[in-house]
């Protein structure tokens, strides 16, 4: 179950907009409605269970802009709002807030506005998808005894990250197909990440005990695993 904030000094448009919902989306709930810009900040910032916020630009006492600066947990909202204006232009400017997923118009028909509550819906399953893939991965290189903070290390869980959101594409040369996708965005040259990612499974060799390496990937005698063998042997882990 999704739960929804509505937040609009107009009830008549809120309970509408409630209703329609309502009637289109039964895994939807909306858990409040909110007059006034302090009542909806009072909201945010007590519970937990709140997954999107369809937020009126103009309302008493704080503005949305101003609203949205005053919310404790920042990284708990991200791209969680969906901005309702009829002033269009002016609340336009909040796309460049973290925190804002889309801005719509105030005139903008009801169809079109549960379009964008379920895309929004559809970003935050895909959003929370990743973070348990990533949250596995860590988990299984924890288990190896691979060190957390180490660049190689995160390079690493980058390297299967993007291997696993790509199971079509054919990446079995990880210095041609891999390592410059991490490069590109790290500031580091493609060699550096090679050398960093071997380092770190180097060290991890030394540190995990024999019986369980040949557990963990089926060898028959004591050898230190390559990088592709420990990627893939964590991809089908976690499958």
């Amino acid at each position: 179950m999704v739960n929804i904030v509505i937040a609009d000094d107009n009830i008549d448009y809120a309970t509408s907009l409630m209703n329609y919902i309502n009637m289109h989306n039964n895994n939807i709930r909306v858990c409040n409605i909110s007059r006034d810009g302090k009542e909806t900040l009072e909201v945010l910032n007590s519970y937990n269970n709140i997954d999107a916020v369809l937020l009126d630009y103009k309302m008493p006492i704080y503005n949305a802009d101003q609203l949205l600066c005053r919310i404790n947990n920042k990284n708990k909202y991200s791209k969680s709002f969906i901005i309702i204006s009829g002033e269009f232009e002016m609340a336009r400017k909040l796309y460049d807030n973290d925190m804002v997923y889309s801005v719509v118009n105030k005139l903008t028909s009801n169809p079109l506005i549960m379009s964008k509550i379920n895309e929004l819906i559809v970003s935050k399953e895909n959003e929370n998808k990743e973070k348990e893939v990533h949250r596995k991965i860590v988990n299984e290189l924890l288990y190896l005894g691979y060190d957390i903070s180490h660049k190689g290390t995160l390079y690493l869980i980058d390297a299967i990250n993007y291997i696993q959101s790509n199971p079509n594409k054919y990446l079995d040369n990880l210095k041609k197909d891999v390592y410059p996708i991490i490069a590109s965005h790290s500031n580091e040259s493609v060699h550096n990440i090679k050398c960093y990612i071997h380092r770190e499974t180097n060290e991890m060799y030394v540190r995990c005990e024999s019986k369980k390496l040949q557990k963990y990937f089926a060898y028959d005698e004591d050898m230190k695993p390559n990088v592709k063998t420990v990627i893939n042997t964590i991809i089908n882990k976690i499958a």
